[in-house]
């Protein structure tokens, strides 16, 4: 019997069997506190088989179907290519799961609207694993946010060089530097615009990318109440830092989110530092996905259709933006 006030443990099941998934279950299993990994489903048997044994669960499924049915499982990370996503969080939903999917939730606006709209007539749980909103220095810096004297401006990129073949590079697996990466700068921006109830407005695009291909490389350049300048490549090794500048006084001042600012964990006056100024240092254990796990498992357990740090009109507004700012390109 579970202990009066404890919520009881989210079992999760993890559907696909790559280098993401094996991450999200170490993180869940050494430091996560709400919630276990139990189960792995991969389309062949072998596969799920040698992923349980590495990681110790105790269950193993040749198909994203037995997974679904299963008794023992509450709810399930989609860790699969970008475009099986859609029918896999349908299959998941309908089997009654609650669904935490890898970024980009989706590659079409219209799916996560429907998507959305099951789950809640479901009455189940339906986010994207942003998992950057729950590090605990990003709960931190955003709680500051309105503290900070503004107008304010943001420059933050994601990209690293990657090798010219497989998912990345193929069109007809929604391969590209803004579905692959650029959702994380963008996510940011977003969050901050509805941290401080701005608007954010739509960005300018450009996009380079050959005939036939995939964009190599995307930026978004927004000109709202937040000024931002935003980068993504699969071919350029980019700023890992992030930086959010304003004005105090008359004087420019600039903070820094240090190291890769995707995985928060520091964030420092780079330069105009107003006296009531604190520095944010929050270190966190593995690789930090157990923060967005327990967020998740925590949701749940409250009932909760939707989350104030992962809510789904962000996701909806970063995927309009990706997939209009794309239109050109396929045209």
């Amino acid at each position: 019997m579970q202990a009066q006030g404890k919520p009881a443990q989210l079992r999760w099941g993890i559907a696909g069997a790559g280098g993401i998934a094996r991450r999200f279950c170490r993180d869940v299993n050494q430091h996560g506190a709400l919630g276990q990994v139990v189960a792995i489903a991969a389309r062949d048997q072998g596969r799920a088989n040698a992923f349980a044994q590495e990681l110790a669960l105790p269950l193993a499924f040749g198909s994203y179907q037995a997974l679904a049915q299963s008794l023992e499982v509450d709810a399930v990370y989609v860790a699969v290519i970008h475009p099986e996503h859609a029918a896999l969080i349908k299959e998941m939903l309908l089997a009654g799961k609650h669904v935490l999917v890898e970024k980009p939730a989706v590659t079409r606006l219209s799916d996560w609207d429907a998507l959305v709209a099951l789950a809640h007539e479901r009455g189940l749980l339906l986010l994207e694993a942003m998992k950057v909103m729950c590090f605990p220095a990003m709960r931190t810096l955003l709680a500051r946010l309105p503290e900070l004297p503004g107008p304010l401006s943001l420059r933050a990129a994601f990209g690293s060089v990657q090798p010219r073949e497989g998912k990345l590079f193929d069109p007809a697996l929604d391969g590209g530097a803004a579905w692959d990466v650029g959702v994380y700068p963008l996510w940011l921006y977003a969050a901050f615009c509805s941290q401080l109830g701005l608007e954010a407005g739509e960005p300018v695009v450009r996009l380079q990318r050959a005939p036939s291909e995939v964009d190599f490389s995307a930026h978004f350049i927004f000109d709202g109440a937040i000024r931002a300048e935003l980068g993504a490549s699969i071919i350029e090794d980019l700023d890992k830092a992030a930086y959010l500048s304003g004005q105090w006084q008359g004087q420019p001042w600039t903070l820094v989110i240090e190291g890769k600012w995707w995985n928060p964990q520091g964030v420092r006056w780079h330069s105009g530092a107003p006296a009531w100024a604190q520095e944010i240092a929050q270190p966190v254990a593995g690789g930090g996905m157990q923060h967005e796990a327990d967020h998740f498992a925590h949701c749940v357990a409250e009932g909760l259709l939707d989350s104030s740090w992962l809510p789904q009109a962000l996701t909806r507004q970063v995927l309009g933006w990706v997939e209009r700012g794309l239109i050109p390109a396929r045209d």
